[in-house]
């Protein structure tokens, strides 16, 4: 029988600060927050991977060892302090609105035990997520007062784990949190393993007239839901295919089209609900410069090292999927001809603007993350490989968050829209024709 939210009972049977191994050396004391870092809000990107009993015997057959509580809450806190030797900014505090104090203070870790199987988890995750298998009022919040870094262990009853992290967006972006799991897994594997992450502080992008009051963009969520789609790979195939054909478009990316598809799907509902013809709209899409710069940088570079991209559509005609993913192409292409750090779109329209850049717009701005090369399923901490992967509604309205889904291959996305918009959202017709619903978490 479901367990109500009401009845769901969640104990913290352990919280304590994790230490990095070793400390930081002096010339690294200070961490300068570079001019994007210092434009966010002090949100929390939050991410969690649940692990099943079965999934675990089929990796160690001595299945009463990985259940021992304090056995698997004592590897977790041993390899995540060897971790954070090596991304020390999160184990230290904020000295003013420009700069972390790497002073080794550690992060916030909670071992709590949650009186339901997972399965329950899992298919309620709007009920039981925050407070949870997250510290409550922490995912994507604008502040805290805690660590930069909070991380947590959930027990269930019926054996299974999940293991989940909150880490502030001033120390980086999506690609700094994948990578710092991919570090963290390993090292719980292989305590041996020495990870090198690189944090670029603010070598890109110095504040060019001195520390930010406030920051310019932060989260805001009133009203909104969150749905998870999938898009299965034969499913893309036929999508990119189509799109190829009629837009001339070399391999259309499978991010291309789902967030062209996701876009167009959601102007159509905010029309419907607001009884109204198109209106103007915008996808931002938020773009990973690593892979631009000359030379390139590798994944294990740290910090928020994004720009964006805008494509804009003024009436309906305009939002034809081949018309989208044409435009998507043509402004990702621009990005690469220019220089990514020298010619930051994103750093040039907080600039201009000295607030959030779409908080006043003629458009109805939709924007879109795209972390498909980021597959969570391959996380492994010992335990085989997460049954799923996981994050919080956030961090504002019209959001989507593109990921791997297990076979690689297939795109889950994240949609966060007003509640009336998601109602006629997810009947869309053209969009249930390649994505199926995921109800559970």
């Amino acid at each position: 029988m479901a367990v109500a939210p009401s009845q769901l009972v969640s104990s913290i049977t352990e919280k304590l600060i994790v230490k990095p191994s070793f400390p930081t050396p002096s010339p690294l004391k200070y961490h300068k927050l570079s001019f994007i870092d210092q434009s966010l809000s002090h949100m929390y990107i939050p991410l969690v991977f649940f692990y099943s009993k079965q999934q675990q015997k089929e990796v160690n057959s001595d299945i009463s060892s990985i259940h021992d509580l304090d056995e698997v809450a004592h590897k977790l806190q041993n390899s995540l302090a060897t971790t954070l030797s090596a991304y020390y900014p999160y184990a230290g505090s904020m000295r003013d609105s420009a700069t972390i104090e790497c002073n080794d203070g550690g992060i916030e870790f909670l071992n709590v035990r949650i009186k339901c199987p997972m399965s329950e988890m899992l298919n309620n995750p709007h009920d039981y997520a925050e407070g949870n298998i997250f510290m409550k009022d922490l995912p994507w919040k604008n502040s805290f007062n805690g660590s930069l870094l909070v991380a947590q262990l959930s027990h269930f009853d019926c054996g299974g784990i999940a293991i989940s992290a909150c880490l502030s967006h001033k120390v980086g972006d999506g690609g700094s949190v994948a990578s710092f799991f991919n570090d963290w897994s390993k090292v719980t594997r292989n305590p041996n393993r020495i990870p090198r992450p690189q944090f670029i502080g603010d070598t890109f992008f110095p504040t060019p007239n001195g520390p930010l009051v406030a920051p310019l963009i932060d989260s805001k969520l009133e009203k909104c839901v969150h749905k998870k789609l999938h898009f299965s790979a034969s499913k893309l195939q036929g999508l990119r295919a189509k799109i190829a054909a009629e837009a001339g478009v070399k391999n259309p990316t499978r991010a291309e089209v789902v967030s062209a598809l996701l876009f167009k799907s959601a102007t159509k509902a905010a029309s419907k609900i607001n009884n109204t013809s198109f209106r103007p709209s915008k996808l931002v899409n938020y773009v990973d410069i690593r892979p631009m710069t000359t030379p390139p940088l590798s994944r294990n570079f740290i910090g928020n090292l994004l720009t964006v991209t805008s494509t804009t559509a003024s009436h309906g005609e305009e939002m034809k999927l081949p018309r989208l993913v044409g435009e998507f192409r043509k402004e990702f292409e621009l990005v690469f001809k220019k220089d990514p750090v020298q010619h930051n779109s994103l750093v040039l329209k907080l600039l201009e603007t000295m607030e959030s850049p779409y908080a006043v717009d003629e458009y109805d701005t939709y924007f879109c993350s795209n972390m498909c090369k980021f597959s969570g399923y391959s996380i492994d901490f010992g335990w085989g490989k997460p049954e799923r992967v996981c994050a919080p509604m956030g961090p504002f309205k019209n959001f989507f968050i593109l990921s791997a889904d297990q076979s690689v291959d297939g795109v889950e996305a994240m949609v966060t829209l007003e509640e009336q918009h998601m109602l006629a959202f997810e009947c869309d017709e053209e969009l249930l024709e390649f994505a199926s619903p995921i109800s559970s978490f």
